[in-house]
C-alpha cells in the first residue's frame, strides 16, 4: 500500500469537481422536498389519499416502496429517497471506474507505478474516495433534513442508507474495473448492474401486496434504503445488508486485481478479424461500432421502461374510482391532459427526454475520449478531413437521439394500445415523443460547441442536463417561480396531447441546435485537435 496517500490526495485533486457537482445537486434534493411538503401534499394526506396514491402499482414502481406519508420525512424518502440512492450508485460507477480502468487504459497508472507505489495502492486510493464521497452525500442528506425539521433518528437512517447504497456501488465499480480491459465496458457493466436493480425494485414494488414477487426488492441494492423505513420505524438491522456486500465487493475487487496483468482485464479482449468489414470504410461505419454497445444497452434498458411503464397505464381507472382526488395531481403532472393516460404519458416523456439528451451528449463526446486515447489523429492521418470526422459522430449522436425518442413513444403505449385494441394511442405516444426531441437536439447542440472551442468546459453540459433532470422530476412540485422552472431546454417545446402541436418552437429550436452544431464544427475545424 506504499504511496496510497499520495494517490488519494491525487485522485481528489482530479475528481474534487466531478464528485462535489454530484453530492452537492443530490444533498438539496431532498430537503428542498420535505421543506416543499405542504405545497406538494396539500390536503391529500388527511383525507388518505397519499395511501391510495401509494398502494398504485404505477406509482410504486415509479416512486418505490411507501411507508410513513404523513410527515414530510417518510413523504421525502418515498417521493425522492430511491431516486437519490439509485443516482448516488451512478455516481459511485462513474466516479470508481474513471480513476482506476480510465487512467490505466489512458496510461497515467503506468506512470504513477513506475515510482514507489504498491500494486494495490491505485485502486485503494480510489476506494477511499469514493466512500468519502457517499459518506459526505450521507452525512449531508443527515444535516440538511434535521435543519428542515425533521427527526434526528431518521434523518440518520436515510442519509446512512443512502450513503451504503452508494457505498455498493463503489464495490461494483471496482469489480467491473477488473474484469474489462476498457474504461467504457467497465461503465457499461457497471451501470447495468445498477439498471438491473432498480428495474427489479420497480416489477417487485408493482406486485401486488402478499405476492411472492415482492420478496425480490430485498435482492434489489437501491431498495435496502427504504426497506429500513426512515422516518417510520427504522429497522437499522436492514443496513448491514449493504455494509456487508460493499465489504464482499471491495475484498473480491481486491482479488481480482491480484489474478489478472496491468492494462488488461480477468476477461482477456478477443482479436479481431484479419480484415475490417465493409461498414467500417467510412468515418460513419467507424463511429457507429464504437458507440454500438453502449446505445444498444441503452435502448435496451429505455424499452424495458417503456413497456414497463406502459403495462402499469390500465390501472388508473380503477385508481380513480377509489380517490377522485388523484385524479387532479395526475393531471397536474401531465400538464392538465384531459385524458389520464394522455396525462401520464406526458409525465414520463418529460422524463425520459432528458435521459434521451444524456445519451445523445455521452455519443458526442466519446469523440473527445477518441482524441485523448490517440485514435483520433490515426484517423485524421488518412485522407479524411477534421469536419467529416466530427459529423462521423455528430451524425450518429443525432440519429440515436430521435430514433430513441421514437422508440420510446411508441412502446410506452403499445400496452395500452393492446389492452384497448386501438393504435391511436401509439400514434398519440410517438409523436409526443418526437416534438420534445428537438430539446435533445439543443443540449447536443450546445455540447458541440463546447467542444469546438472550449473543449476543456464541455462539463458545462451536465450542469445544463442535471438542472433539467431536477424541474422535471420534483421542480415542478417545490412551488419555484415560473420564470425558473420554465428554464430548460424543453420548456418552449408543446407537450402533446395536452397542447395543440406549435410548429413555431419545435422548429425554432431545431434551428438554434443545428446553429450551435455549425458554430461547434468550425471551431473543432480551427483548433488544434486535444487542444481547445
Amino acid at each position: 500500500m506504499t504511496g496510497t496517500r499520495a494517490l488519494v490526495a491525487l485522485a481528489l485533486r482530479r475528481s474534487r469537481w466531478y464528485y462535489l457537482a454530484w453530492v452537492v445537486g443530490l444533498a438539496v434534493l431532498a430537503p428542498a422536498t420535505a421543506a416543499a411538503y405542504e405545497t406538494v401534499v396539500g390536503g391529500l394526506a388527511g383525507a388518505g389519499a397519499l395511501d391510495v396514491m401509494a398502494a398504485n402499482p404505477t406509482m410504486r414502481a415509479m416512486l418505490g416502496p411507501p411507508h410513513d406519508l404523513t410527515t414530510p420525512g417518510g413523504f421525502t424518502v418515498w417521493r425522492v429517497g430511491t431516486f437519490v440512492a439509485t443516482l448516488a450508485g451512478l455516481m459511485a460507477v462513474l466516479g470508481v471506474v474513471r480513476v482506476t480502468r480510465a487512467d490505466e487504459e489512458e496510461g497515467r497508472t503506468e506512470l504513477l507505478r513506475s515510482g514507489v507505489v504498491g500494486r494495490h495502492a491505485p485502486l485503494t486510493a480510489a476506494l477511499v474516495v469514493g466512500l468519502l464521497a457517499v459518506g459526505v452525500l450521507g452525512l449531508l442528506l443527515t444535516v440538511g433534513m434535521v435543519l428542515v425539521g425533521e427527526p434526528v433518528g431518521g434523518s440518520v437512517a436515510f442519509g446512512v442508507g443512502t450513503a451504503l447504497t452508494g457505498a455498493v456501488f463503489v464495490g461494483v465499480g471496482a469489480v467491473t474495473a477488473q474484469l474489462t480491459a476498457s474504461a467504457r465496458a467497465a461503465r457499461g457493466l457497471g451501470l447495468a448492474v445498477l439498471g438491473g436493480a432498480y428495474l427489479l425494485r420497480a416489477v417487485a414494488d408493482a406486485a401486488a401486496d402478499g405476492s411472492t414477487v415482492q420478496a425480490l426488492r430485498w435482492a434489489s441494492p437501491v431498495e435496502w434504503m427504504a426497506l429500513a423505513r426512515p422516518y417510520a420505524e427504522e429497522r437499522w438491522a436492514v443496513l448491514l445488508l449493504p455494509l456487508v456486500l460493499t465489504a464482499l465487493l471491495v475484498v473480491g475487487a481486491f482479488a481480482l486485481e491480484e489474478r489478472r496483468d496491468h492494462g488488461s482485464g480477468v476477461y482477456a479482449v478477443r482479436p479481431g478479424p484479419a480484415g475490417a468489414a465493409p461498414g467500417l470504410r467510412s468515418p460513419v461505419g467507424l463511429a457507429w461500432r464504437l458507440h454500438r454497445p453502449g446505445v444498444l444497452g441503452w435502448v435496451l434498458g429505455l424499452s424495458v421502461f417503456a413497456l414497463g411503464m406502459g403495462s402499469l397505464t390500465g390501472s388508473f381507472e380503477r385508481m380513480i374510482a377509489d380517490l377522485p382526488q388523484f385524479e387532479v395531481v395526475l393531471r397536474r403532472m401531465g400538464g392538465g391532459a384531459d385524458q389520464l393516460v394522455d396525462a401520464f404519458y406526458v409525465a414520463m416523456l418529460g422524463l425520459v427526454s432528458v435521459l434521451i439528451a444524456v445519451l445523445v451528449v455521452l455519443v458526442w463526446q466519446r469523440l473527445a475520449a477518441e482524441e485523448r486515447l490517440g485514435h483520433a489523429e490515426l484517423v485524421l492521418s488518412t485522407a479524411v478531413r477534421r469536419t467529416r470526422f466530427a459529423l462521423s459522430h455528430l451524425v450518429v449522436a443525432v440519429v440515436v437521439g430521435l430514433g430513441t425518442s421514437a422508440l420510446f413513444g411508441a412502446l410506452l403505449g403499445a400496452p395500452y394500445a393492446v389492452e384497448t385494441g386501438s393504435g391511436d394511442v401509439v400514434t398519440r405516444a410517438t409523436g409526443a415523443s418526437l416534438a420534445l426531441a428537438p430539446g435533445a437536439l439543443l443540449v447536443l447542440g450546445v455540447a458541440v460547441a463546447l467542444h469546438g472551442w472550449v473543449p476543456r468546459a464541455g462539463w458545462l453540459v451536465w450542469l445544463l442536463l442535471g438542472w433539467s433532470l431536477f424541474m422535471v422530476w420534483v421542480g415542478t412540485t417545490l412551488g419555484l417561480p415560473g420564470w425558473l422552472t420554465a428554464l430548460t431546454p424543453w420548456e418552449p417545446l408543446p407537450t402533446l396531447p395536452v397542447e395543440e402541436m406549435a410548429w413555431t418552437p419545435v422548429l425554432a429550436t431545431t434551428l438554434a441546435a443545428v446553429a450551435l452544431m455549425a458554430v461547434g464544427l468550425a471551431g473543432y475545424r480551427r483548433r488544434d485537435v486535444g487542444t481547445g
